[in-house]
This record gives structure tokens, sequence and C-alpha cells, in this order.
């Protein structure tokens, strides 16, 4: 974390209030895919989709839903398939940025000063920025991860001495947040069934308990799967104070967001969905069938809703297809999967 951005974190840290549930707030995401100059990749545009998707579903009790609000961009450029942030970050935010909305950049491999990562991005104050390795892509964890530092949350491990076990310095020390156990650094401690492995005890000589499973930690990455409120806090608050400012793009005649017109997460789902919406369109109901084109199940939309939830629960696993009908008669046609 920049010093001068750790200074404002640590004075906010100590005011930030719960987070009370309400209507999702839509940060707008442009993706770019960088190809080699044949267009091979060894990632696709659907499993980026899938891995936003599922940053979604550890976002949602934020308020914050990441939707694309512009088509992809396909870079095809050997230059830039192996990614090296000293000489190929400043010509990408030149060329090939769109401002006002989070911009993640997907390459082969990304490289901090020739050192491999799995990804990268910036706190309040740098650019709109993030840059994933297509390693790293599809692990469940490492988008989910660099949005977090984008949206203020430092690693659970910050700070400039060690928290304690006992939480007394919590406020002040690791990343500030009093529900995230303190955390010695977990890169290489914790092993395939997500079990800490490391023997470190804290200044008062007690055994560190961290946990295996935050997002913001250097744990496995197949091993992270969620925020706490406290974090969850943190990434509202910095929306409100820092990120308001990101906006959907208009191109010509044609917003891209209608284009898009909805989507669906998580999917595969297992209990519940939560299709997403432009808000602008006049959808007004939800048809789901089942692989012989029986109509399974059918849910209406208020008008003007951006999020609807859907409960699956009831539905057996299986491929589905979701219809989600315009009243001006259009249909967006969507594959569901359930799966348990």
């Amino acid at each position: 974390m920049p010093a001068a951005y750790q200074t404002t974190y640590a004075q906010r840290a100590q005011q930030i209030q719960p987070v009370v549930q309400g209507n999702d707030i839509v940060v707008p995401v442009h993706i770019h895919l960088i190809r080699e100059s044949n267009g091979n990749s060894n990632l696709t545009l659907q499993q980026i989709q899938n891995e936003l998707d599922s940053a979604n579903f550890f976002y949602d009790n934020a308020n914050l839903v990441f939707i694309e609000c512009i088509a992809a961009e396909m870079i095809d450029d050997d230059s830039l398939y192996n990614y090296e942030s000293s000489t190929d970050e400043s010509y990408l935010l030149t060329n090939h940025h769109t401002p006002n909305v989070l911009n993640l950049y997907f390459a082969n491999t990304v490289a901090i000063n020739a050192t491999l990562v799995c990804g990268y991005s910036w706190y309040p104050g740098g650019p709109d920025a993030a840059f994933i390795s297509g390693t790293c892509a599809t692990n469940g964890s490492t988008l989910a991860h660099e949005i977090g530092h984008y949206m203020g949350l430092p690693h659970t491990h910050g700070g400039t001495a060690d928290e304690l076990v006992d939480g007394s310095n919590c406020a002040t020390e690791g990343d500030y947040i009093c529900d995230t156990p303190a955390d010695p650094g977990l890169s290489g401690l914790v092993d395939s069934a997500c079990v800490y492995t490391g023997t470190a005890v804290d200044a008062n000589n007690m055994a560190y308990v961290p946990d295996v499973n935050n997002i913001m930690s250097y744990s496995r990455k197949v091993c992270r799967n969620q925020f706490t409120f406290g974090q969850y806090a943190v990434i509202n608050s910095t929306y409100w104070s820092d990120r308001t400012y990101l906006q959907f793009i208009s191109t010509g005649a044609n917003n891209e967001w209608v284009s898009i017109g909805a989507r669906i997460f998580p999917n595969p789902a297992q209990d519940q969905v939560r299709i997403l919406l432009n808000a602008d369109a006049q959808f007004s109901r939800i048809e789901i069938f089942d692989a012989t084109g029986r109509l399974v199940m059918m849910d209406f939309i208020q008008k003007g809703e951006q999020s609807h939830n859907v409960d699956v629960s009831r539905l057996a696993n299986g491929t589905y297809t979701c219809k989600i009908i315009d009243e001006r008669s259009d249909i967006i046609i969507e594959p569901l999967i359930i799966t348990r």
C-alpha cells in the first residue's frame, strides 16, 4: 500500500460503518484480453467472464457488482502477451484504456520488474486498472483479490508492525480491520487441505491462528473464498469516498450496457442466482426451461430493477435455459447450470 494512501486509510478505518444492505452499486468494467499476434491465447473470454461472475458473488455483501459496460477488447500483440510492467504498462494505459471504468487486463503472464506475479492493481489515487496473469486468472480468487486492492483493501498481513493475536492492536496494525485474525504472512504455509502449517508466534508468544480462507491473504489461491464484514465495510466505504466517478460509457447512439442486457451469477449455481439487469430496459419476467423445453419456473421482475434474486433450490441438477423477457418483445436467452 502506498504510504500516502496508508495514512488516509488508517484514519478512515476507524470511522467505517457496517454495510446496510440495499440496492447494488453497478461498477463498470472493461475487459482487455491480450493475445498473440495470430489471435491465439491460453485464456478465453468466457473464462474471464465466468471469473468475473465468481468475483461478483464475493462482493455481493458490499452492495457492489462489477459489470462489463463495453464489449471486451482483444489486443493481438506478441510484445504484450507476456506482460512486463516496466515496459508495457504505460503503453496500455495510454492506448488501450477506457476512462471512468475499471480496466481489467489479462495477459499470458504478468511480471513486475521481471518477477512473475499473479496480478496487481492500484489503490485509490492510482490508475483504474488491474493486470491479471492468465496462469492465475481462473483460480477463483486472484481477480477478486486484485479488485479488493482497487477497492481499498490491504493484505491481511499488512501494517507496519505485527498485529497481536489477542487483537489488542487490531485497529492500528495488520489490515486495521478487527474481524480479520492476526496474519503473519501465509505464503507457503497453507497445505492442500487448506490448513495453516506455520508455527510463528506474536510478540506475546501467542501462536497465530490466521484465516486461510480470506481473499486478501497470501494463502493458497484455491483456499481463498471469503471476506469479513469489516472488509465489506471498507469496500463499500471506499466506493463512496473514492470511486463514485465510475460510470457507464455510451458509444454513439447505442449504449453498450443495453446490448449486454442481463447477466446471471453464480453460474453454475446451487440454490440462489442473481440476475443483473439493465434498468433502462423494460424486463417483466424470467422463465426457466428444462432440457426438454418444459417451463419449470417463472418469476416476475419489478420495473427498473437492476438485480433480481431467484430461488432455484427446487430445481434438480442439470442444464436449463433462462429466458429474460422484455416488454418490448425482446428476449435474452442465457444458459443456467444447476449443480450441487
